[in-house]
């Protein structure tokens, strides 16, 4: 800390700190209120970004707070839509998301032709924000027969710009400029030699471009002067560009982010500027995501130029943008800074790799954090594959995407590492991206209000609409698909149930209790909630390229519909859950033998009155109670489950179930745990029959057409792997969406051998504390 105070007192130093002052606090106020609603943020992980007609689009969502920066943990619904090249919705889905994650897929065999898509990741409580904060992915299908290859303009051209720091530059004082290079297609081009020129071709400065074609230089600007940059590019190209007319009036600014302990700011203005800011009350906001801290400062008398110092450690982890305000609360400049820490990233090494005849086995292990929960995607393509976008990373997505306008070239470089030359390229990179995507006229004068709503699962509500049902008190809602079992009172007619999870598609059934607990089949009208949002996208402006069709993918899939086999039936069978799983189990769980001791007509409760319990029927009441098991109030009652689903507050349901209706009965005398301390009653239906079969006159059965969709385990398309040089580009060796890592901190996982020398893993991942993995992983194999 002594080397700190040295240091700051061989500088001017403004007259600040982090200020105690609450005596205008307007921005602040406006900042703080704007925030509040605490947005999500998303990124996609997609298997690949080039298919065939005949693939599937697989896909990993995490659901980031950047305001905590970590996952966002209370999101449930998540909307996953395809989008044509002219932003029109071609399919939704929705998702259920869990420890702020989910994954699912696209088939694209059937609505789907060659040409240019978007997957568009939402949620509706995103609709809230000014600046969204949603995933968006282009990715693009191949034509079976041809493939489409970009003819590169021969007269390449080049874009470069020149970016003042903090936005302006100011005549009289020393500016700081930033600048970048790219050619035609938005690629890089590295400068090799830049000079900046005065009116009279005097050479002031030379400078270069690190290996992202970005940099800056510094030049006193002086007035009535104009200067000249001229570049020369690495492919020879040389590029002439007159630097913009400075403002006679205005305050610039430099800082300086090598130091790891100390941030340093430097506050530039000139003799015109300086009687104007004498009186008044100018102070800088670091802020990011609605947290901040303010900085006061005091111009004084005939100084132009002023140096100050911020420990990194009051800085925020991660993203700061500094803007400095003046004394009518107007932004006057604005500048990005990254402020790495090692808790943001986390990383997964290579252990090893075991090859038997069909499949490799890898092995990988985190670096750290062993003992925290951490779950990764993995796409495997071969070394060669063109058909993975690696500019689509996590760390991108989550810690410089939401604050930043403009396009970053190869993300994954700038967190590699924490050394001195990447956290310099970083802060370099920032610096020419100008402002933050932050509006502050949005701040000021567009508050965002929350028009809709945090959706938890699904919502239904309906109406008893038939006056002879008035005596309908409990309406009861059961749906064997979502194991779900639940009521809700009925108040004037209407009832309602809430955060239900439904699968798409899938039978809700309802029926009534009216005050006599009799079972009836009331009218209802109902609806599910909330319902798909039928909208578009603006979609990014596709770049003018010409394409040449060559004939080189031609049956790089086998068509699954082509050839037709005689005398072979193929069937499928929906995979069931075991039966010996029982619901809050019970000790000495006993099959009973219905059909050799039963007809088929035998009631099951009749059943259950012969093996240990009491059985009471009182018109449609019913109730069940261990013969064996007391406690001071008396006979405890079992836990009775129907298809896995608790049934003790409506046992009616199975009052008139028979051994015809029933595959299994499992019953246990004896209790086990809190949960069913007087014993246990498993009871299986037959496939196709139910309580609804058994109850049919007593319930409205209908096929939901909205509920979460069901992501299916991957599968690798018939790929003919004799074409290895297609497959190499555009062929998928596996989708591993959702691996956690296990007690020792591996990640273990098995890929098919189709005999490549070299492959790549792209790596995506969270862990529990928040902090990212991304990385690409090359082995030999």
């Amino acid at each position: 800390m002594k080397s700190i105070t040295l240091l700051t007192s061989l500088i001017l130093v403004l007259h600040c700190g982090f200020s105690q002052n609450e005596n205008n606090n307007l921005v602040e106020d406006k900042y703080v209120e704007y925030f509040k609603l605490n947005p999500e943020t998303i990124y996609t992980h997609v298997n690949k970004s080039k298919f065939s007609t005949s693939e599937t689009l697989w896909f990993k969502t995490y659901i980031y707070d950047t305001k905590t920066q970590k996952p966002y943990l209370s999101t449930t619904n998540v909307y996953a839509a395809i989008y044509d090249a002219e932003g029109h919705l071609i399919e939704k889905k929705v998702y259920y998301a869990k420890d702020g994650m989910t994954h699912g897929d696209f088939s694209l065999a059937k609505n789907y032709s060659p040409g240019i898509y978007f997957l568009k990741v939402s949620t509706n409580w995103m609709r809230n924000f000014n600046e969204s904060r949603h995933s968006l992915q282009k990715f693009m299908i191949l034509d079976e027969s041809v493939n489409k290859s970009k003819i590169v303009n021969q007269q390449q051209k080049v874009d470069f710009q020149l970016l003042p720091e903090g936005g302006h530059l100011v005549e009289n004082t020393n500016n700081s400029i930033g600048f970048k290079a790219i050619d035609f297609n938005g690629d890089p081009l590295i400068i090799t030699l830049g000079k900046v020129l005065d009116s009279n071709g005097n050479i002031l400065s030379s400078f270069k471009s690190n290996t992202f074609g970005i940099g800056k230089f510094n030049l006193f600007i002086k007035e009535n002067e104009s200067y000249r940059v001229e570049i020369t590019v690495d492919n020879g190209t040389i590029i002439t560009k007159d630097i913009p007319k400075a403002d006679p009036i205005g305050i610039g600014i430099n800082i300086n982010n090598i130091n790891d302990e100390i941030l340093f700011v430097n506050i530039k203005t000139n003799s015109k500027t300086l009687p104007s800011l004498l009186n008044g009350s100018y102070y800088f906001l670091i802020h990011r995501d609605g947290l901040y801290k303010k900085i006061d400062i005091a111009f004084e008398t005939e100084k132009y130029e002023y140096l100050t110092s911020i420990p990194k450690n009051q800085l925020f982890d991660g993203i700061n943008i500094l803007t400095l305000f003046n004394d009518k609360n107007q932004p006057v400049l604005e500048r990005l800074l990254f402020n790495k820490k090692d808790k943001l990233i986390n990383d997964v090494m290579f252990l090893s790799q075991n090859s038997d005849k069909d499949s490799t086995q890898i092995k990988l292990a985190s670096r750290g954090k062993n003992l925290l929960k951490q779950t990764i995607s993995v796409s495997i393509l071969p070394a060669a594959s063109e058909a993975y976008e690696s500019d689509n990373t996590i760390t991108l997505a989550l810690l410089l995407k939401p604050y930043i306008k403009g396009h970053i070239e190869n993300p994954s470089y700038y967190f590699k590492d924490n050394s001195r030359k990447t956290n310099h390229d970083l802060d370099l990179l920032l610096l020419t991206q100008g402002w933050s995507s932050y509006n502050w006229k949005n701040i000021f004068y567009k508050p965002q209000i929350a028009k809709y709503n945090f959706e938890t699962g699904f919502q239904i509500k309906g109406k008893i609409n038939s006056a002879k049902d008035t005596d309908v008190k409990e309406i009861i809602l059961f749906s064997e698909e979502n194991e779900l079992m639940v009521t809700s009172e009925v108040k004037n007619t209407y009832f309602n149930f809430d955060n239900l999870s439904l699968m798409d598609s899938s039978v809700v059934s309802l029926s009534a209790k009216n005050i006599k607990g009799k079972l009836v089949k009331p009218q209802i009208y109902y609806n599910v909630y909330p319902t798909y949002v039928v909208d578009s996208i603006k979609t990014e402006h596709l770049p003018e390229i010409d394409f040449k069709y060559k004939s080189t993918v031609d049956g790089f899939i086998y068509d699954e519909f082509v050839t037709q086999l005689d005398t072979v039936l193929l069937s499928s069978k929906k995979q069931e859950k075991e039966q010996k799983f029982m619901v809050n189990g019970g000790v000495n769980n006993k099959l009973i033998d219905l059909e050799t001791y039963y007809s088929p007509n035998t009631r099951i409760i009749d059943i259950i009155r012969n093996n240990g319990f009491e059985v009471r029927e009182s018109g449609q009441n019913l109730s069940i109670l261990s013969r064996r098991v007391t406690n001071f109030r008396g006979a405890l009652s079992p836990s009775v489950s129907l298809d896995y689903v608790q049934i003790n507050s409506t046992l009616d349901f199975i009052q008139y179930l028979t051994v015809f209706d029933v595959e299994a009965l499992y019953i246990s005398r004896i209790g086990y745990g809190m949960n069913s301390p007087g014993g246990a009653i498993n009871i299986f239906t037959k496939k196709g029959m139910s309580t609804k079969s058994s109850n049919k006159s007593r319930f409205n059965n209908n096929k939901i057409k909205i509920g979460f969709s069901i992501a299916k385990n991957y599968y690798s398309p018939a790929y003919d792997k004799t074409k290895q040089e297609i497959f190499a580009k555009y062929g998928v060796l596996n989708w591993i969406p959702n691996l956690s890592n296990d007690e020792n901190g591996f990640f273990i996982f098995k890929i098919p051998n189709y005999y490549y020398d070299s492959i790549n893993l792209y790596i995506e991942g969270i862990c529990e504390d928040g902090s990212l993995i991304s990385k690409t992983h090359n082995i030999k194999l």
